[in-house]
């Protein structure tokens, strides 16, 4: 195998989620070499059988046994008929949690690129069920994906596909809309260019945002705190703003000055503002930066990139500035 060539790791489970991982993937060129992981985990009854005595530990023992082997059965289908359109591809059954395992594999395999199913819950639903996505993104080595399913789950519902290769022939609609959320940070810098540097659809259409907190916010529609002190917050708008624009111009030069829209939030939260832009607009993707200006040294991802991924309705890819590889993709 080709040293330099990418390598996909998607998180698979026999849930609708995983459908729509799987689908999206496939729904793209990658480049050429390109290796694919599909990692399954299975929670681990480890824990469970040392609380219980006899009958009780040798009923989850056989419980446990026998889902490991209907796990396996599948895993080996669904790569055999991913295979079938992308060959590159291996799998592995892991123990244990599986937000930890992932991650796990994703540095013991050099994993490039994540690609992760989420179920499109409500936010409580999501906070109470514990989100995989946002705990791996929390710890993962490289780029993360999440791909929300309900957009996807109809299409399933509505074609009436069933396998991996009745799925590859199901053209998935590339994004639309795409969200790049910015706080003009390296790293938020590093993310819009690798945007720049993909080849999206003709069609789609690019939302730059970057959204300034309370303590500049009031500056548009508030004299306060003497002449010097709004003269101050009067520079620091304006070098957002010019630095707003020169990244949308970045982006247009690619793609179409008619493609690209830059956007100023004054909120009291990013992630809430981001959120609700997504909505208004109806994205289908949101790109960010893993981590933002105020990141923790030891964090693989800062918090508005966590808290943007828990409220999104529709996917996110949350770009890891210091992989060792970035991955390249076309939509077909």
């Amino acid at each position: 195998m080709n040293q330099l060539a990418s390598k996909v790791l998607i998180a698979v489970d026999n849930q609708e989620c995983t459908d729509a991982a799987i689908q999206s993937a496939l729904a793209r060129q990658w480049e050429p070499d390109t290796t694919f992981l599909l990692c399954k985990v299975v929670e681990d009854f480890g824990s469970l059988v040392s609380i219980y005595e006899n009958e009780h530990s040798e009923v989850l023992r056989a419980e446990q046994e026998a889902y490991t082997y209907e796990m396996r059965l599948w895993l080996s289908q669904m790569t055999a008929d991913f295979a079938k359109v992308q060959p590159q591809v291996e799998s592995c059954l892991e123990f244990g949690r599986a937000a930890e395992k992932l991650c796990e594999v994703a540095y013991s395999w050099g994993a490039d690129y994540m690609i992760i199913g989420s179920h499109d819950l409500e936010l409580a639903s999501r906070c109470s069920l514990g989100s995989i996505a946002s705990a791996v993104l929390r710890n993962a080595p490289c780029s993360v994906e999440s791909v929300r399913s309900r957009e996807l789950r109809n299409l399933f519902r509505e074609k009436g596909a069933a396998s991996v290769q009745e799925i590859a022939h199901i053209a998935t609609p590339p994004p639309k809309t795409i969200i790049v959320a910015t706080d003009l940070s390296p790293a938020a810098e590093f993310a819009l260019n690798w945007v720049v540097g993909m080849n999206w659809h003709p069609a789609t259409i690019f939302r730059i945002v970057t959204v300034m907190l309370p303590n500049h916010k009031d500056i548009r529609t508030h004299w306060f705190g003497g002449g010097s002190v709004y003269i101050k917050e009067k520079l620091h708008l304006n070098q957002i703003e010019a630095q707003l624009k020169k990244q949308a111009k970045q982006l247009a030069e690619k793609h179409g000055y008619d493609k690209v829209e830059a956007d100023l939030v004054m909120a009291d939260s990013a992630a809430e503002a981001i959120f609700e832009l997504a909505n208004d607009c109806q994205a289908q993707l949101v790109v960010t930066g893993a981590q933002g200006a105020n990141r923790s040294p030891e964090a693989r991802a800062g918090s508005t990139a966590i808290s943007i991924l828990e409220r999104l309705h529709c996917s996110m890819i949350a770009v890891q500035s210091d992989s060792p590889k970035q991955v390249s993709f076309t939509w077909r």
